[in-house]
């Protein structure tokens, strides 16, 4: 199961821990997605997960 956590805005962007799962057991990512605070949840959950995503392909 994909967690999202600790979701917080900090000067000008948004940072947040996102667990993804893997064969190996749970993959733990501190991830930061720059915008305004008035940015869409949706679009913030969205652009932290896509930074998750690509942090893991680097790391395969």
């Amino acid at each position: 199961m994909i967690t999202l956590s600790d979701i917080r805005y900090t000067n000008r962007r948004f940072e947040g821990a996102v667990v993804l799962p893997s064969h190996d057991g749970p993959l733990t990512y501190r991830c930061r997605v720059d915008g305004p605070a008035s940015l869409d949840p949706i679009h913030v959950k969205s652009a932290l997960l896509g930074h998750a995503r690509r942090q893991r392909i680097r790391t395969a």
